[in-house]
């Protein structure tokens, strides 16, 4: 059997101490660039191949305290198109504030960088980036469904919160929104709701798969008939005048007769929309929002765990940079992180009443 090539036998060919191999082979940005090359080179020719069990036994280590040197800058891609404007949603906010912490963890520093700046262009960006050494980056989700990024990941780590870059190019982390809303469904049928609405935002369902729509109908089949309610995903644009949102919603409510709403993201606007029928929450009908926060105990619904989605997303790229691992990945990895349900004040136990507008 032949001898396991180890990090002694590539210092010696490198002509560097072993401290210097382990860093470069862990493509920290301690080690120059030319001279990681040359000893990522080294290990390749001589067959180098790290122990399994010894890597198990460094990584274990690691976890177990927080590094306190600096090793390299993340970058956070903003595309959108003003400077801060999505960070002002709370999920993202808290994305960013994960994965800043959990770089913190390992000595990483996560930096925002902003795409849509005067005179910036990816092509510009990227030479910014590889400048500074930067090779790690986390591209948030875009502004709409269908955002695009020009940009050359050649000789970067990157990986994607949610779907909503088109074409798919990187691995993604994001919540499991096919098994949030089948738990919201579940946990109304235990409360007593039966007649169970979803109403969105077509754009926020495509920007996560569809999972809204296609958890939903899976869970309708566990309904009677009578109960189960067609989903209603607004088409129309965001920027319309909300009198007009607002009507077609009263319209729609008024036919579906639900007891309770499932939405994302619109409890404070469906509440005052509801208020011409005199309907109030919980009262009359139940509101859920599929992303909901702990600091928003009046709203039940889904809490995604956002700061655990951003703490992934850096574990992968971090995980990525070690490994050597640059450009479009051959293969998409989807990890997906469940979220949890959280009660709040606004649905109530009831004993399966249907709700009318009152006259």
């Amino acid at each position: 059997m032949p001898r396991r090539i180890t990090l002694r036998d590539i210092a010696i060919k490198a002509d560097v101490d072993i401290s210097t191999v382990s860093r470069a082979l862990h493509n920290s940005a301690s080690v120059h660039l030319e001279t990681r090359a040359q000893i990522q080179k080294i290990a390749t020719d001589l067959g180098y191949r790290p122990d399994p069990a010894l890597s198990a036994l460094a990584a274990y280590r690691k976890s177990l305290q927080p590094s306190s040197s600096y090793q390299s800058t993340l970058a956070w891609l903003d595309n959108w198109p003003l400077r801060g404007a999505m960070r002002e949603i709370q999920s993202f906010n808290e994305y960013f504030l994960g994965a800043t912490e959990r770089a913190n963890r390992y000595g990483y520093k996560l930096e925002e960088f902003f795409l849509r700046g005067k005179d910036m262009t990816p092509a510009r960006m990227g030479s910014i980036l590889r400048a500074r050494n930067i090779q790690g980056i986390i591209v948030p989700p875009q502004q709409h469904d269908g955002g695009k990024l020009d940009f050359d990941f050649t000789h970067f780590s990157a990986v994607a919160l949610g779907y909503s870059l088109r074409p798919a190019l990187l691995h993604v982390v994001t919540n499991h929104q096919f098994l949030s809303i089948t738990l919201v469904v579940k946990k109304l049928r235990d409360l007593g709701y039966r007649r169970i609405a979803l109403y969105l935002y077509a754009d926020w369902d495509k920007k996560v798969n569809e999972g809204y729509s296609t958890g939903f109908l899976s869970a309708q089949k566990n309904l009677p008939a009578k109960d189960r309610i067609p989903a209603y995903l607004y088409e129309g644009s965001e920027s319309v005048a909300e009198e007009i949102i607002a009507a077609k919603f009263r319209d729609w409510f008024t036919r579906a007769r639900p007891e309770v709403i499932i939405t994302q993201g619109l409890y404070p606007e469906i509440v005052n929309w509801l208020k011409p029928l005199r309907i109030r929450v919980p009262r009359d009908v139940g509101i859920v929002d599929l992303s909901t926060h702990p600091d928003k105990p009046q709203v039940s619904g889904i809490y995604q765990n956002d700061r655990l989605i951003g703490a992934t997303a850096a574990d992968i790229v971090i995980g990525m940079l070690q490994r050597n691992e640059q450009g479009l990945p051959a293969t998409l990895i989807y990890t997906q992180v469940d979220g949890v349900w959280q009660p709040g004040e606004s649905v109530r136990s009831i004993e399966g009443s249907i709700v009318r507008p009152h006259s």
